[in-house]
């Protein structure tokens, strides 16, 4: 058998596009905001059916992503294709290779696959297989895949369940010779330069696919390459991984998976093989057609209907709705490897049981389990037999021990190893060791489990999760005991600061910082003897503040894993008490942003949100200290540094990954300082500002995150208008966003910059709206325009036409594909895009109509009124617009009369001039 395997970025859920290609050649897209054909309901774009399967992922790494992104799992078609693709077409494949390029180097010079994990006694027939190859890796490389594929190797069967598969899993590597190093577009900062790198690679793997930076695939003739070497050097491999010979984080999944060398990859690749080993569903929302029942996702919301009832309660596993359009549907868990990825989180129980039924059916190794589910177990009389629970497969085989008979021998023993003669009935932790004897379905195998008998249950435990405060988190609690007693409480738990830094919460005081944690609440009689205990899970969040959210799932792409781009703010050196300055701060901040170009006129595709991050000292200092959040400091100039490596910019990725969204574009730390007087930058997988308190922060943070988008140095302004012009269309382009086919064009409008006049008649804006593909108006296209009163600074209630009277106003310009299609074809200087349903936004005024006096209106008596008055309410451009049959009665900002403006002026320096000399005079 050859199958795939995926890797992928931060946070997933697994996704099908209906209607699209057979399940080998489906996409599989970014999570979340999956492009859908419009339905009653919702979306749902089809897949176009000729691209391989490929899928870029991101659970919320621990950031999501996010919230995440989508790989497609194996069914039994796949399996039954791949399984056609036999030794001989693998030759065949070769051969046709070597005759394309005769004098080449050949390309694999060990023809014998290395195994860099398992038993090599084992049969490749029985075991569990996996096969890496290495794309990217010259001749001279070859040393460095072998050792990446080992670490990789370790790597994942040091994880949960994966440890308990050692006798099971064999993974192999195959050294592949690529004539140049790296993969094409790691290094770029956008589509077109990815476009330019031409690296020549054996597999062709490139970051960029479809239109997203790391999304890291092979095209169709590298798949069939790999197939080709799997069937010909290891025919009985189950799942085949490219690892890229690069450090910049991507991905890819699908029925061939890609990762590159970057860490958190390795995380990543865990979290794809959830997705192609067990058939696991992302557990954050990827979009309504990716919804369906899987064994870690369903409508259902009872729990004790839900398929995994048994688990629930067990290491936080419960019923919780899916968040980012997710409504109705419910996955298991909050922090499983499924949504999140990095160390600290581990596959659920729920999916942790999906992986051991997945790598038992792809072996043909008998294996003995314990799975006591959630269940508890009290002191009493009788004892519980513990057959129940253990669990016996092999291949597709599956029986629980009670239905074994004698065949099973269990023997009891106590917390000092003493054999406990029958069953345990006492409160304590024992052993039990399990023997099979093995029958004709199932080998002869044991198994050593341990479990624990609690004291009677005699309290009732609730604690309440809560979003941080100050405060500690509400216990309540009931002992069902008549006589005397005293009750004590302890705390462990987790506090998460980055995906790979934790620290250990262990204390009898109740935690107050964002964390999860589990109270232990013990009840002792008069005499200090223990009489019932019980634990309760419970977290801490982040308290976050969505300042401006403009995602929807109406239009296709208005999410941040396409044109939206998300912005975290977070603070260093404000204590508990000073978060309220911290909000008002950021505010200001996020009102400099909005209020900025081209920031302004890009709006509608920024969401902007706030995470309150605690120190427990107010500012930093010179020295970093643990006790402010991030531990930064400053030097003798006042510029912000860290002198702990990459530790602020791990946290401050965190909190932008992990507590908004995975897809978050970069995270605004306000240093609460006023010693510091210059801010840095950070750049790697995202951006990470580190700014001062100040407007001169505000300026700083907003130019180098331009930067960052425009691929711009550090420090660099654009000062002339051709260069800030230059800058806005290098803008443009990070707006824009394809995906296989789609282009999502951005639809702006800078009508709030223009002067309109009232002159009784509709003003129609729908000339004042342009949409881009990349830096580029796309000509000759029309909008369908709705207007809207102001409600308080919101759009209020729908116009029937156009306003006409003074006032502000809302606009917006829809582009609705012909005939209800889910794009139409748009030309733009010779080259073909396909445009979904796509809006855009802006706000307006209408001034009143002048009479006598001023320069707007009938302004009777001006020079050069006769030939202005042709003008009036109408764009300044000679862009190719389309234009409604309203669109009439404009003025540009500017516009009116030049003369009646420079007399305004002159006469108001005089003004000015008169004054001062009056007021020498007075002195």
């Amino acid at each position: 058998m050859v199958f795939s395997l995926c890797f992928v970025p931060f946070f997933g859920n697994v996704a099908y596009a209906e209607n699209s290609a057979p399940a080998e050649e489906q996409i599989e897209e970014p999570a979340e905001d999956q492009p859908e054909e419009k339905t009653e309901d919702g979306s749902g774009e089809e897949i176009p059916e000729s691209t391989e399967a490929i899928k870029e992922e991101g659970p919320q790494n621990s950031t999501e992503g996010s919230q995440g992104e989508v790989i497609g799992s194996m069914n039994d078609a796949n399996k039954q294709e791949i399984k056609a693709f036999s030794e001989e077409t693998g030759r065949q494949k070769q051969e046709e290779k070597m005759k394309t390029n005769e004098g080449v180097m050949d390309p694999v010079p060990d023809k014998t696959p290395h195994l860099v994990y398992g038993n090599s006694e084992l049969r490749d027939e029985d075991a569990f297989v996996l096969l890496m190859f290495g794309d990217g890796f010259t001749a001279n490389e070859q040393e460095t895949f072998y050792s990446e594929s080992k670490r990789i190797a370790e790597y994942v069967m040091d994880t949960s369940p994966w440890d308990e598969f050692t006798d099971t899993i064999k993974i192999y590597a195959l050294g592949v010779i690529s004539n140049e190093s790296g993969a094409k577009g790691d290094n770029a900062i956008n589509q077109e330069q990815a476009d330019a790198d031409t690296r020549d690679t054996y597999f062709g793997a490139s970051f960029w696919s479809g239109g997203m930076q790391r999304l890291v695939s092979v095209d169709q003739e590298g798949m069939e390459k790999a197939r080709a070497l799997s069937a010909e050097y290891l025919p009985s491999a189950d799942y085949n991984v490219i690892v890229v010979n690069s450090e910049t984080y991507g991905g890819s999944g699908g029925s061939i998976c890609v990762a590159s060398l970057n860490n958190e990859s390795l995380e990543m690749m865990l979290h794809e093989l959830g997705h192609t080993v067990a058939d696991l569903a992302d557990e954050y929302f990827a979009g309504a057609s990716y919804a369906r029942e899987y064994a870690n996702m369903t409508a259902e919301s009872d729990p004790e209907k839900v398929r995994w009832s048994r688990f629930i309660g067990k290491n936080g596993v419960g019923v919780y709705e899916y968040d980012n359009g997710g409504d109705g549907w419910y996955r298991p868990h909050e922090n499983c490897k499924m949504r999140f990825l990095g160390k600290q989180y581990e596959y659920c129980e729920v999916c942790k049981e999906e992986l051991r039924k997945a790598f038992c059916s792809d072996s043909d190794v008998t294996k003995l389990f314990f799975q006591p589910y959630a269940d508890m177990f009290y002191e009493d009389d009788s004892g519980k037999d513990m057959k129940e629970y253990f669990i016996l497969r092999r291949g597709e085989n599956e029986i629980t021990g009670d239905k074994l008979g004698d065949a099973l021998q269990l023997t009891y023993k106590d917390g000092d190893g003493q054999i406990v003669e029958g069953i345990p009935a006492k409160a304590g932790t024992y052993t039990i060791e399990a023997k099979f004897l093995g029958n004709e379905t199932y080998s002869a195998c044991q198994q050593t489990a341990e479990y624990t008998i609690e004291l009677p249950d005699l309290i009732t435990l609730s604690v309440e999760s809560k979003v941080y405060d100050g405060q500690p988190a509400t216990v309540s609690y009931d002992v069902d005991y008549d006589g005397s007693y005293s009750v004590e409480t302890h705390y462990t738990g987790t506090v998460p600061y980055a995906a790979e830094i934790t620290s250990v919460y262990d204390s009898d005081e109740a935690p107050i910082k964002p964390g999860r944690y589990k109270l232990t609440l013990t009840v002792r009689d008069e005499e200090g003897t223990p009489i019932s205990r019980k634990a309760q899970d419970f977290e801490i969040s982040f308290k976050s503040t969505t300042i401006s959210n403009h995602d929807t799932n109406d239009y296709p792409g208005a999410m941040p894993y396409y044109n939206n781009k998300t912005i975290v703010f977070t603070g260093e050196g404000f204590t508990a008490d000073e978060q309220e300055e911290f909000e008002t701060l950021a505010k200001q901040y996020i009102d400099y942003f909005r209020n900025t170009e081209p920031y302004k006129e890009a709006d509608l595709y920024f969401n902007y949100h706030t995470v309150e991050a605690v120190s427990d000292q107010s500012g930093i200092g010179k020295v970093p200290s643990e006790n402010s959040y991030f531990r930064l400091s400053y030097d003798k100039n006042g510029k912000i540094v860290s002198e702990d490596g990459d530790y602020p910019t791990q946290g401050a990725m965190y909190i932008g990954n992990n507590v908004i969204t995975s897809y978050y574009k970069a995270t605004i730390v306000i240093v609460n300082d006023k010693n510091v007087k210059e801010g840095a930058t950070v750049t790697n997988k995202r951006f990470t500002v580190y700014a001062t308190p100040d407007e001169a922060g505000m300026e700083y943070a907003a130019s180098e995150l331009l930067n960052y988008f425009t691929s711009q140095p550090e420090g660099y302004r654009a000062s002339t208008e051709e260069e800030k012009e230059a800058q806005r269309l290098e803008f443009l382009k990070a707006l824009y966003y394809t995906w296989y086919g789609t282009d999502y064009a951005p639809i702006l409008s800078r009508a709030y910059d223009e002067t309109f006049i009232e002159t009784g008649e509709p003003i129609d804006l729908s000339s004042y709206f342009h949409a881009y593909v990349l830096d580029k108006e796309i000509p000759n296209i029309a909008f369908q325009m709705t207007y809207y009163a102001d409600d308080n600074g919101q759009p209020g209630e729908q116009l029937k036409e156009a306003p006409s009277k003074a006032g502000t106003y809302y606009a917006q310009a829809e582009f609705i594909p012909e005939g209800g299609a889910w794009t139409q074809e748009v030309t733009v200087e010779g080259a073909t895009y396909n445009i979904p349903l796509s809006r855009g936004w802006t706000t307006y005024v209408i001034q009143p109509e002048k009479t006598e006096e001023g320069s707007g209106g009938s302004a009777e008596g001006d020079p050069g009124d006769a030939d202005d008055q042709q003008n009036i309410n109408k764009p300044v451009s000679d862009k190719n617009i389309v234009s409604d049959k309203n669109n009439v009665n404009r003025v540009k900002t500017g516009d009116s009369n030049h003369l009646a403006l420079y007399s305004i002026l002159f006469v108001g320096s005089m003004l000015v001039v008169g004054t001062v000399l009056l007021k020498k005079r007075k002195r």
